[in-house]
């Protein structure tokens, strides 16, 4: 088979050689070694190349039970198919080879045929193992994931219950934080509200250049990547991750979804939250100009009926003091009428204050209908 690579270890050198021939023919790279110690120098030279190892037991200073149970002791190599050869065919024999860790036990005398056969099924089994063991694993980060990925999809319809009665922007800030944090993120976010731009920060407060940084970046694109950063712009606000995990792709793909999620949630509360403002703001208008407009009515109407009741106590006392004055009829007469057209012109000046009041009634009509 190309590229797979064997090493076959036996202090015969006859036997260590037709083993060669044999393994070779059927495809195989073969390594050799002449007992164990040398195996284990051969393993740390080339490892990685190898995809079996068949040893025989009864060998000079390091047999093949030791050599299986240090190759077992190697973290990287515990996993490469061991094939113990063997003149001993008896039971005691085979369990040492087994606790040890081999995975396959062939007695001599051997023929070259079944040794190619059975370092064929291992690894083949070996293989079999590697794809299954990697599809589960697979399987399992896939579900891992897909379970993450809903629990943070869970956290914004969260967010969007929570939220449904917000009607302050810091409220607002504080229930994203709610979700960042649960996210493991570390985030600021800008609102650009239609009183001003305000910042908020989860445990702090923004500081001018990271606020001058979210507002310039705020003609890049939807979502802005730099260094460990990315923001996410929207219309009415800007969202600042400060710790995006652009080095994990699968990790920042899960997360840019979720965070899109979320932004889409914050800017539909935003435009409610701007238009509220807007509106609050006419209606303060509106309020201004109508108290306005009634403390000058009301005004110009104790104004007015205090005059009127100035003017008639001056008549009354005029008519009282006129019997003393000694004056002729007609000049009494001349007396009255003079009082009487002045009571007349301040009538007609009260008159045309009420046309002017009714002016800024129109005035007032014609604000609250450009306002609404």
């Amino acid at each position: 088979m190309a590229n797979t690579t064997v090493l076959i270890v036996d202090d015969d050198e006859h036997l260590l050689e037709m083993l060669s021939i044999h393994i070779e023919s059927a495809g195989y790279t073969v390594l050799k070694a002449e007992n164990g110690e040398s195996a284990l120098q051969v393993i740390e030279q080339q490892g990685d190349e190898l995809d079996a190892i068949v040893s025989d037991v009864e060998m000079p200073k390091l047999d093949g039970y030791g050599l299986c149970s240090a190759v077992r002791g190697m973290e990287h190599f515990k996993e490469i198919p061991f094939v113990f050869v063997s003149a001993k065919t008896s039971l005691e024999e085979k369990l040492k080879g087994y606790d040890v860790g081999g995975d396959e036990y062939i007695t001599k005398p051997l023929q070259g045929e079944e040794v190619v056969l059975k370092v064929q099924h291992i690894i083949e089994n070996r293989i079999s193992h590697q794809n299954l063991t990697q599809q589960v694993k697979d399987s399992y980060n896939a579900a891992m994931q897909a379970m993450t990925y809903t629990s943070n999809l869970g956290q914004v319809l969260q967010f969007m219950q929570i939220t449904a009665d917000v009607t302050e922007y810091d409220v607002l800030a504080d229930k994203l934080f709610d979700v960042t944090t649960a996210l493991g993120l570390l985030v600021a976010i800008q609102f650009h509200t239609p009183n001003g731009i305000i910042n908020y920060k989860k445990d702090g407060e923004v500081t001018p250049l990271e606020a001058n940084v979210i507002e310039l970046a705020r003609s890049k694109s939807r979502i802005f990547d730099f260094e460990s950063r990315t923001i996410f712009n929207y219309k009415d606000f800007s969202l600042l991750i400060l710790n995006m995990p652009l080095a994990d792709a699968e990790k920042y793909g899960m997360m840019k979804d979720v965070l899109s999620n979320l932004c889409d949630t914050v800017e539909s509360k935003t435009r409610l939250l701007s238009t509220s403002a807007v509106v609050k703001q006419k209606d303060d208008v509106l309020s201004t100009v109508t108290r306005a407009l009634e403390t000058i009515d009301q005004s110009y109407r104790d104004i007015q009926q205090a005059n009127m009741t100035a003017i008639d106590e001056m008549i009354q006392r005029m008519e009282d003091a006129m019997f003393g004055f000694g004056l002729s009829e007609s000049q009494e007469d001349t007396v009255r009428g003079i009082i009487l057209y002045g009571k007349n012109k301040m009538s007609e000046i009260y008159e045309d204050g009420a046309e002017l009041y009714d002016e800024f009634e129109k005035i007032h009509d014609t604000l609250v209908k450009g306002l609404k």
